[in-house]
């Protein structure tokens, strides 16, 4: 799905819209979503194709709800009729082109899924918007979560799953509640991972988080006092696996904890390396 709008490849799409029954009833992909939302509206044709060959109930619901965040509410509403989905017409979607993610992560999945089927970099910026737009403390911290994200899918290799509980503590989660602040730090950071993620294989993305980043120059010296923090991060993860000295581990910690970025950077404030010490 990652590379469609480059090849159209016809046996990819026929792979993604075999693999809908394999999505649990009542889970909503939003990426999936997203994908034929944007497919839908950019191409008629495969549209229609796709419509007139649906094989199963569960990919007429994702028809459905993608060809009502296209904003094709007339052909909504005769697909609907057609395959028994009265029921499901509620209220008024937003459709995915007003989509600016602020505090739902699921909002960045569909964007991406648009991008999928498309190649529009409009949608990516759109995404990255809500980092741009937040203040510096989230960013920073956003970032920070959404590099680690990226690297290791959840805290390094044997370190504490401590980041998210921090987070929560600094943004609000009362009974266990996310916040607004909570949530939109969780959607701002879902977004650096998915998008750096994304950028390791598809040049194009590649070249517009570089350019989005380097066009605000706040944003850009946020994201690369984070970098270079992580960077060292990583050193010190590995030093700490091979000798659990405890002031490595105080650094690591404060870190993870989301303390601050510059304590990371300074040598003089940090346990120095073997190698360092000769």
């Amino acid at each position: 799905m990652s590379i469609f709008y480059r090849t159209k490849d016809a046996g990819c799409l026929d792979r993604l819209v075999a693999s809908l029954d394999r999505t649990p009833p009542g889970i909503e992909n939003g990426a999936i979503i997203g994908f034929f939302a944007a497919l839908f509206d950019s191409s008629p044709q495969m549209r229609r194709t796709l419509l007139d060959a649906v094989h199963s109930n569960r990919a007429a619901a994702t028809y459905f709800i993608a060809l009502s965040k296209a904003g094709l509410a007339d052909e909504a509403r005769r697909f609907a009729s057609a395959h028994g989905l009265e029921g499901a017409i509620s209220g008024n979607p937003t459709l995915l082109k007003d989509v600016r993610p602020v505090s739902v992560p699921l909002d960045n999945d569909l964007l991406i899924g648009a991008y999928m089927a498309t190649g529009d970099l409009s949608y990516v910026d759109h995404i990255l918007e809500n980092l741009r737009d937040s203040r510096d403390g989230m960013a920073a911290d956003a970032i920070r979560m959404g590099l680690l994200m990226g690297k290791f899918g959840g805290p390094a290799p044997g370190r504490p799953n401590i980041m998210t509980i921090a987070a929560c503590r600094k943004y609000g989660c009362p009974r266990n509640q996310p916040s607004e602040d909570m949530m939109r730090e969780m959607t701002i950071a879902s977004a650096v991972w998915a998008v750096g993620s994304l950028a390791k294989n598809d040049v194009a993305i590649k070249q517009e988080l570089d350019r989005f980043v380097r066009a605000d120059l706040r944003l850009s010296a946020i994201y690369e006092t984070e970098q270079n923090a992580f960077a060292r991060y990583l050193t010190l993860v590995t030093l700490w696996s091979a000798n659990k000295d405890s002031s490595l581990d105080e650094a690591l910690m404060d870190y993870e904890r989301l303390g601050a970025a510059d304590a990371l950077l300074k040598p003089d404030r940090l346990p120095q390396s073997p190698d360092d010490k000769k």
